[in-house]
């Protein structure tokens, strides 16, 4: 597999575990994913989060929320 191919798993992953985790339906975690440009922020972190566990990578992104949140 390619890079981008490992990419679009971790996020599918990571959509999937939002879900989950995050005790919302897909369609508010497509929200989430659109708002925020989520998808590229995935892809740029690629590379940490693969050290990183799930719980990790979930609080990583609700910081990155927040931090948008607050920025306006």
């Amino acid at each position: 597999m390619t890079k981008t191919d490992n990419v679009l798993d971790m996020q599918i992953t990571i959509a999937n575990c939002m879900k989950k985790e995050w005790n919302i339906d897909f369609s508010k975690v497509s929200d989430l994913l659109d708002k925020y440009d989520l998808l590229p922020y995935i892809a740029t972190c690629y590379e940490e989060y693969n050290s990183m566990g799930i719980k990790g990578i979930l609080q990583d992104l609700k910081s990155y929320i927040d931090a948008l949140e607050e920025a306006g």
